[in-house]
């Protein structure tokens, strides 16, 4: 089964890297309990594999990323289209800056 991985900084995540304390939500591509949590295991054994030679986040293959690893874009991983996973767009780690825009009372000078 393949699952997509995809980088969080909500507190609700489905699974959390034990080394670096990334956390990921993520998708299956199929839907069964019992697959679900062997797939859970599966992931956990990818994120520690990631760390064998970089104790930090950056060992991670990025901010979306399919295990087991396939070679086309995450987004369009079997996990991504079959699960609803967002499509296109990898979840962002922090927020978008607030941009105010004046009304058309405040732009006016006295």
């Amino acid at each position: 089964m393949q699952v997509l991985c995809i980088v969080t900084s909500e507190d609700a995540c489905d699974v959390q890297c034990p080394c670096c304390q990334q956390k990921y939500t993520i998708y299956y591509s199929r839907q069964g309990k019992q697959e679900r949590e062997e797939a859970l295991e599966t992931v956990r054994t990818a994120l520690l594999e990631h760390h064998l030679r970089n104790p930090l986040a950056s060992a991670h293959p990025g901010d979306a990323f399919n295990v087991p690893a396939w070679s086309g874009p995450a987004h369009a991983s079997a996990a991504a289209l079959l699960s609803g996973a967002p499509v296109g767009r990898p979840a962002r780690t922090k927020p978008l800056p607030l941009t105010l825009v004046p009304t058309a009372q405040q732009r006016r000078v006295s």
